[in-house]
This record gives C-alpha cells, sequence and structure tokens, in this order.
C-alpha cells in the first residue's frame, strides 16, 4: 500500500512535517520526513485537515515564540 503525503509543512528545524491519511482510516496523522519523534503537541490523529493545519501553525508559532523568549533571556544575562 502507497501512502502518499497530503501536505507538508516547514518549521524551523531541518525536517519537514507531513501529513498522511491513515491506513484504514480517514484521520490525518503527522510524521517528519525520514522520521523521527513528533512534539506531544503534535501526535495524535486529525479528522480533517483544516485541523491539521491549525496544530502545525500553532506548533511553528509557539516554537518561534519559545526561541525569541530563549534569546531575549541570554541577552539579559
Amino acid at each position: 500500500m502507497d501512502v502518499k503525503v497530503v501536505r507538508s509543512y516547514k518549521g524551523k528545524g531541518t525536517k519537514e512535517l507531513q501529513a498522511f491519511i491513515q491506513p484504514g482510516t480517514a484521520h490525518y496523522i503527522l510524521k517528519y520526513e525520514g522520521g523521527g519523534e513528533l512534539p506531544e503537541e503534535l501526535s495524535g490523529v486529525y479528522t480533517s485537515i483544516s485541523l491539521v493545519d491549525e496544530a502545525v501553525l500553532r506548533y511553528i508559532s509557539n516554537s518561534k515564540d519559545d526561541s525569541k523568549k530563549k534569546s531575549i533571556s541570554k541577552e539579559e544575562e
């Protein structure tokens, strides 16, 4: 069975997040291109691609906010 990528997302890291339809279901799942462990907030199944979009965009946005906070903290030290 050939599993096709429905959508890809590029975040801060080097690996792309890819959305697939879970075989045998109508649910979407996320995986990193080339494998790897997903963050807890992205694990699980989604019932629509729009919910996948929301989760990934929220994760990417929060990751950027966290990196800004870390760089500000380092500058203050």
